[in-house]
């Protein structure tokens, strides 16, 4: 968490759905933040490292560069500063700028070409980067949805950049506007069908299973219900002996996933859980308007996060502050991230 709460409100709007608001501004500032960098990459091969949110946004916009054959991979920063070792060029990624495993690993790893995507001019990653890269703006929820936005697109005009070809990111910023309008009001509809739900899922394969792992995380954040995001076929391995009547899967269902997806939802009818499918059949049917693969589990993430908004304002719950305002839960923080470290 950052080392001062955010300001805590008791209703709707909520920080949270401002930030959600304000994100196609924020994307046009990474745009000009970002796009106007003369960034200089060590050899081939690239890192990209953080942790939560900031991994996730991470592995998502290098994803844009799968279809080329440019050396990446990804590791979180307790991985990366503990187990491995990274390419010559690393992509650290941290909204505050002090999440301490993340410095950790740059550190440990001091050699490599460090570009530190961070909101914060003047943090502990700005400073020990080698290229900082600073979008000017700030997300002032916990849940830092606007900030996921935003470095998502960071990285991907990073990973374009490696790979040294040109992507219309204009273009992906209109989408996303449209995405996020649409978004609030469908999602706000499912919520008030939805029911009540005790245990989530989140599914997706290929270049949605970390768009999967986001959204369980924001679900928990902002619900504090308990959520998991898992591989597709994985789920079906174990995990349906835990789902019943009170059970939400969630599955962001790509192209090739139909098939699977179809027969997993058929599955859980018979104990009675529920399903939210974006981009298939399930109980909840969502179809974005999407131009690929790689931007598809972006939007995806756009569903989710007001789903998972509307979910804490219907449970009157404040997604702002991660139950921080409740003393043994800022005190649990405190223990594992004392002031300065996150």
């Amino acid at each position: 968490m950052t080392d001062e709460l955010p300001e805590i409100r008791k209703s709707h709007p909520y920080i949270m759905y401002d930030m959600l608001k304000e994100t196609p501004k924020a994307l046009r500032t990474a745009l000009k933040d970002v796009g106007n960098l003369n960034l200089e990459f060590r050899k081939m091969g690239v890192t990209v490292t953080g942790n939560g949110t900031s991994y996730h946004s991470g592995v998502l916009g290098f994803q844009f560069i799968n279809r080329y054959e440019h050396p990446w991979n990804s590791y979180m920063g307790y991985e990366l500063e503990k187990y491995y070792e990274p390419y010559p060029n690393i992509v650290a990624i941290s909204h505050t700028g002090k999440t301490f495993s993340t410095l950790e690993a740059i550190r440990r790893h001091s050699d490599s070409n460090v570009m530190g995507i961070t909101h914060y001019s003047d943090s502990p990653l700005a400073k020990e980067s080698d290229i900082p890269v600073v979008i000017n703006e700030k997300d002032k929820s916990l849940c830092n949805t606007k900030a996921f936005f935003d470095n998502v697109l960071a990285s991907a005009i990073i990973a374009k950049k490696y790979a040294c070809e040109d992507y219309d990111f204009n273009g992906f910023i209109q989408i996303m506007e449209k995405t996020l309008q649409r978004a609030d009001s469908e999602m706000k509809s499912v919520v008030n069908e939805i029911g009540d739900i005790k245990n989530i899922f989140v599914l997706g394969a290929g270049n949605n299973l970390i768009a999967a792992r986001e959204t369980a995380q924001k679900l928990k954040e902002a619900t504090h219900i308990h959520s998991e995001g898992i591989e597709l076929e994985e789920y079906n391995h174990g995990c349906t002996s835990v789902t019943d009547e009170g059970t939400l899967l969630v599955i962001i269902s790509g192209h090739s996933d139909r098939q699977r997806t179809e027969q997993i939802v058929q599955g859980i009818h018979h104990v009675k859980a529920k399903s939210l499918t974006i981009n298939g059949v399930g109980d909840f049917e969502i179809y974005p308007d999407t131009r690929n693969d790689f931007e598809f589990p972006i939007q995806a993430i756009a569903y989710t996060y007001y789903f998972a908004y509307h979910m804490a304002e219907k449970m009157n719950i404040n997604p702002d502050i991660l139950r921080f305002d409740e003393k043994e839960y800022y005190d649990f923080d405190m223990a594992v991230f004392p002031p300065g470290h996150h």
